[in-house]
């Protein structure tokens, strides 16, 4: 059962199916062979949809009794909703636009809903049997929401995603409608692999235009958790398909061929019939090789293998109507009765014909336009006869290329290349020819699917044990707040910092535009009857004066440089030389500000602030990390802190630092007191680091963080006020009955 399983695959069918005649059928698939490599003696379960219900009834047990410690979960979707989800948005949305076809993208919010039910109805289901420490891995892009969905039900579990296609541009990616909630899904995971390092390095730029994310190639933080990133391409099971293909079966199929064949030089193509694989750009390089090299005609033949798909969608329509006639012409133009250049074959082949023809092929050619691996090119070099071995041909658009450097390496848009690439290989002679597939067979018999199965799984479950404490999500009811929350509010008189510009107030363009609503007001004023109410900010004093002007609160301006009891005076805490760098800060602020439109310097006391949250974002973006790093190298032995923070570049001095106000309330007024904390920047993280386990420390919005606690949105800090004042008065008159 479930409860032994340490492991728990999804993916969008499971590994076995019911045929027609209710026989189960094992999938042939590549990632079916890597999972059940990978997990052959342990306890192991596997989710995938199921649209019949009576087939979903049985599979789990016919299946256990083929593999004893595998569980099957099929999750039952109607056939309207599965068409919607997979065909409707996944195939129709996110497999044209991730393979650079975005023209054939047809987003509609309907099968962008389903998609988003069937992950959820996923995420329900896994959730059902996932106990805290399983892991969970993900497959492909039926399911980019899933991971968030889940980690919402089950936080403590280890989530992996992997895509198995490509990733696109950033450009192209930004067309997409739902992107911020694609990326947010991801975001979510524990480790995200791809199988090329472009396919990484285009989701890492994704990641910055469309959330603003800054990432490394290795990690980013997002929503208070780092998301590991890995390049892993995935192989196949080679030395099984070399067994294979030394087959009693197979060397006879191979005979066969040779008795009847057409050219004594065949090339082959095994494709689904698919636009993303490019073989209308095939077809149009070996015309080109025909025409340009005419020694070639009557000697070089293609056996191109299309395997039906979405036979009724108009692309794939348009697409196999483009073949047919370009077959047709090439035939016309160079076949004879003895002679036939294209052999077309529009069906699928069986695995004994397929290895047979691996084989007998003095190469293959792969022309993808995109290509997430493809497993063709490398089931071709494991099936070769090194005593004879054959020519690779392949797109360098095929994530195969970044493996398979001893192929022929083509641009499938160039059919001069294709052309040059099909006579080199009938030139090639018998040495060269044995050397490039000798070391292609080396690299794959040293790397298997198994392998790589084994690779992610085992980076998966190691990232997962350091991760960084991840804060418990806070939703405003009460109801939902934990016994353990409750038991810390409860633990004496309640001393309450609260931080001004994004927690009480939502952000605003500009500083003076950022003003107190009566409905907050109205609140801290009830709160500091019961509580001591500390507004902590970045801000002047003259500017919290004047918003909180007649509030029994206690004031601390510019991050802790100074501070006021309520009704006090101001008490300054600066104690060291803020002229031995203010000077210096404000001029090489001011010139950034005549370099990026609509920046300006905020001056303070012992502060200095660049903002630019109203300037051009990419542009501004870049001159206030050149400003950064220009003042940390210039001000690194003044006693001044140097920092970034939302849309600004700061300069303090080092008194000027929540964390160090913290931790002198602690000690001037901590006894018999319970201290919280509430911030949304960085600064604010002074602050929970410097509380840590002493108190309540809640992080308002997303980002990583040092809080233990989290509000989700700035829109939810007045909700909670309102329960916390509640909880503060209840817990006043329970004292009272005492």
């Amino acid at each position: 059962m479930i409860s032994k399983s340490k492991r728990i695959f999804v993916s969008n069918r499971l590994p076995f199916n019911m045929n027609s005649k209710g026989e189960l059928k094992r999938g042939s698939g590549g990632l079916v062979s890597a999972l059940m490599g990978v997990c052959q003696n342990e306890p192991f379960a596997w989710f995938g949809f199921e649209t019949d219900a009576s087939h979903a009834a049985k599979i789990p047990e016919e299946a256990r009794k083929i593999l004893p410690h595998l569980d099957c979960y099929p999750v039952v979707l109607s056939k309207d909703k599965y068409d919607k989800y997979y065909n409707g948005f996944a195939n129709d949305i996110i497999w044209p636009l991730f393979h650079y076809e975005s023209h054939l993208a047809n987003f509609n919010r309907k099968n962008w809903e389903q998609y988003k039910d069937a992950n959820k109805l996923m995420a329900q289901e896994i959730a059902k049997v996932a106990t805290p420490g399983v892991t969970v891995w993900i497959h492909d892009f039926h399911f980019m929401t899933l991971p968030e969905y889940l980690r919402e039900l089950v936080p403590d579990i280890k989530i992996g995603f992997f895509l198995h296609i490509p990733f696109p541009s950033a450009e192209l990616f930004r067309q997409l409608p739902v992107r911020e909630e694609i990326l947010r899904g991801l975001l979510s995971c524990d480790l995200v692999g791809f199988h090329e390092h472009s396919y990484l390095r285009q989701f890492v730029v994704s990641l910055k235009a469309c959330l603003g994310v800054d990432s490394s190639f290795f990690r980013a933080e997002y929503n208070g958790r780092t998301t590991h990133f890995g390049v892993y391409p995935i192989s196949i099971e080679g030395e099984e398909i070399k067994e294979k293909s030394r087959s009693e079966a197979v060397l006879q199929k191979v005979e066969n061929y040779k008795s009847s064949g057409n050219a004594p030089f065949m090339i082959l193509g095994i494709d689904r019939l698919d636009y993303t694989k490019g073989l209308e750009l095939k077809l149009k390089g070996l015309q080109a090789a025909l025409r340009k090299y005419p020694d070639l005609v009557g000697q070089v033949s293609l056996m191109q293998i299309a395997i039906p798909t979405r036979e009724k969608v108009p692309a794939y329509m348009k697409i196999k109507k483009e073949v047919d006639q370009l077959v047709g012409n090439i035939n016309g133009e160079f076949g004879s009765p003895s002679y036939t250049p294209v052999h077309y074959v529009f069906n699928s082949v069986s695995e004994t014909e397929l290895l047979a023809l691996y084989r007998h092929a003095s190469s293959v050619l792969v022309t993808s336009k995109r290509d997430g691996m493809n497993l063709v090119a490398m089931e071709y070099v494991m099936a070769q006869d090194l005593q004879d071995p054959g020519v690779l041909i392949l797109s360098e658009f095929a994530g195969a290329a970044s493996l398979l450097s001893d192929a022929l390496i083509v641009n499938p848009w160039d059919v001069d290349a294709i052309a040059d690439a099909i006579h080199q290989a009938y030139c090639m002679d018998m040495e060269e020819r044995n050397s490039r597939m000798e070391h292609l067979q080396e690299i794959l018999s040293r790397y298997s699917s198994s392998k790589w199965a084994r690779g992610f799984l085992k980076e998966l479950e190691s990232v997962h044990q350091v991760m960084r404490f991840s804060p418990k999500v806070l939703k405003p009811s009460r109801s939902t707040w934990s016994d353990e929350f409750n038991k810390q509010l409860s633990q004496g008189r309640l001393k309450i910092l609260i931080d001004y510009d994004g927690t009480i107030v939502p952000i605003a363009k500009r500083p003076e535009q950022v003003v107190l609503m009566e409905e907050t007001r109205d609140l801290l004023t009830r709160l500091s009857q019961q509580a001591d109410v500390y507004v902590i900010s970045g801000r002047t004093r003259e500017f919290l004066d004047a918003q909180l002007k007649g509030m029994n609160l206690g004031l601390i301006a510019e991050h802790g440089a100074f501070y006021r009891e309520p009704n006090g005076d101001w008490v300054s805490r600066i104690s060291t030389d803020v002229q031995s760098w203010y000077p210096h800060v404000e001029r090489i602020m001011n010139d950034y500000s005549e370099r990026v439109p609509l920046s300006f310097v905020e001056k303070k006391k012992a502060c200095l602030v660049w903002h630019f949250r109203l300037s051009p974002t990419d542009f501004a973006s870049f001159q206030s990390k050149k400003l950064d790093d220009e003042l940390q190298v210039g001000m690194a032995n003044e006693p001044v802190t140097i920092s970034m923070g939302n849309k600004i570049v700061e300069a303090k001095a080092v008194e000027c630092n929540k964390g160090n106000f913290v931790r002198w309330l602690m000690k001037e007024k901590g006894p018999n007191s319970t201290i919280v904390c509430l911030g949304d920047d960085r600064t604010d993280e002074d602050m929970f680091v410097a509380l840590g386990k002493s108190g309540i420390s809640i992080k308002v919005g997303d980002g990583a963080t040092a809080a233990r606690n989290r509000l989700k949105q700035q829109t939810d800090v007045v909700p909670f006020l309102k329960e916390l004042i509640q909880f503060v008065n209840e817990n006043a008159e329970n004292d009272l009955d005492v």
